[in-house]
């Protein structure tokens, strides 16, 4: 028999081997491949590189080296724990669909499942790796037959208690909800983590068109409600947060202090806003006392503006300010009255659109928010680590002066209590920073 033929014999046997992970389970079974794997190395090298027969003999000695690889003898455990790491530092950690973008499902967590048996049903006896979930919902074109039903056992494969993470992007306009996200709502008892983004903030009724006391979410620790016309928004009942679940991390476009006796999480410890309204911010401080991160683009008065309280918020550790570069959504001045921070350790600010010389030059007055901001830093007597200043300061230069953009950061900083190697201007060090603007500025 030829030296092609005797491998393309070997070939089949040991394709089934290797996908049925049916190692050598003897040591002499073991010496036995070594032995047919020293072989294939010698016959490969009287082989023509490129040529049929090397090609095939390749083929064949991959398949042996396969069958001795020390990942084939690791435990479940460990095996899994590599499974959850490579979905972790995937762009699709999940299951995803889109009606936009694929007729299909996508994921990594397919393709490990495609290597061997083995890591298929290693997968598929592991309920959280099939316990993320996204589905972006464009347009009127409905999933295709095969989505369904295979959304549907994807989600059996996560079991019956294993929490889930959602992701629902309801981007169409007409009220009704395809399958694939109906699937999704009729587990919502199971959420831990849920990021629902929506035209407009009443459809979160097509979601839930149900009373509060109908459902619960008691696992539920990560809200997202995100919509792309938040204006809209006023004080849209959410049926989510008026069933109170045990959140830590929360994050709205849109929130008043009207509304914020519904959210009754006294550990909740990240809170993102788009815009809050309420009689102060040392108000909405004391409603969340265990707050730990803060992210607020702007901030109008609601109510008595003079009926402001004393607040000093212990647990505040990071404070994001700004975000959106408009000038009419930003942080209204006296918005800080009454509040401090001695724990704060972590600043970023966003300045909104500056325009001209003139409003550059009036940025630092004293009646500013962002003076108040820094008011509020040094009377609370914290120790920041680190400090970051985006002001956007390139789109400006042909704008103002440079001299003026330098003068402002300057500003910014002076008086604050951060270490020259936690000063920051747009993600970069300041003195760095400073040195490029000097130098754009002469050429």
């Amino acid at each position: 028999m030829s030296l092609i033929s005797t491998y393309r014999a070997l070939y089949p046997e040991l394709l089934v081997k290797s996908r049925h992970n049916d190692i050598p389970d003897s040591p002499v079974a073991r010496d036995r491949l070594r032995a047919l794997i020293a072989q294939a190395r010698s016959d490969l090298q009287t082989c023509l590189i490129g040529s049929t027969t090397w090609r095939q003999v390749s083929r064949v000695l991959e398949l042996q080296e396969s069958l001795l690889a020390p990942i084939r003898t690791l435990p479940s455990e460990v095996l899994t724990e590599i499974f959850q790491a490579v979905l972790e530092t995937s762009s699709k950690p999940g299951i995803a669909y889109s009606s936009q973008e694929s007729t299909k499902l996508s994921g990594r967590i397919f393709l490990l499942t495609w290597i061997c048996f083995w890591w298929r049903d290693e997968a598929l006896s592991c309920h959280t790796l099939w316990s993320r979930i996204m589905v972006n919902d464009y347009s009127k074109a409905l999933p295709t037959s095969t989505v369904t039903p295979f959304l549907t056992e994807c989600i059996l494969r996560s079991g019956v208690s294993v929490p889930l993470s959602i992701e629902i992007s309801l981007l169409r306009y007409e009220n009704t909800l395809p399958a694939v996200i109906t699937m999704l709502v009729a587990r919502a008892h199971r959420w831990t983590q849920a990021a629902l983004t929506f035209s407009f903030p009443p459809q979160i009724d097509i979601l839930f068109p149900f009373k509060p006391s109908s459902t619960h979410f008691p696992l539920l620790e990560d809200l997202s409600v995100r919509s792309y016309h938040y204006r809209t928004t006023g004080r849209v009942p959410n049926p989510i947060l008026e069933s109170h679940p045990p959140l830590q991390k929360l994050e709205l476009c849109d929130l008043s202090e009207s509304y914020t006796d519904v959210i009754k999480s006294q550990n909740l410890k990240i809170l993102k806003v788009g815009c809050y309204s309420g009689v102060s911010l040392a108000r909405l401080l004391y409603i969340f006392p265990c707050l730990e991160f803060l992210t607020l683009q702007s901030f109008k008065f609601e109510g008595n503006s003079g009926a402001y309280q004393v607040t000093c918020q212990s647990s505040i550790l990071t404070l994001d300010i700004g975000g959106d570069r408009s000038n009419e959504d930003k942080v209204e001045n006296g918005a800080w009255t009454g509040v401090t921070l001695p724990t704060l350790t972590k600043l970023d600010v966003t300045l909104p659109d500056l325009i001209d010389h003139h409003h550059w030059e009036a940025a630092y007055e004293a009646d500013t928010s962002l003076s108040e901001l820094k008011e509020v830093v040094k009377r609370s007597k914290c120790a920041l680590q680190r400090v970051n200043l985006i002001m956007y300061a390139e789109q400006y230069e042909r704008l103002v002066q440079p001299q003026l953009i330098l003068q402002t950061a300057d500003k910014f900083f002076e008086g604050l209590p951060v270490k020259a190697e936690g000063s920051f201007v747009e993600n970069e060090s300041l003195k760095k920073w400073m040195e490029g603007q000097r130098s754009s500025s002469e050429v």
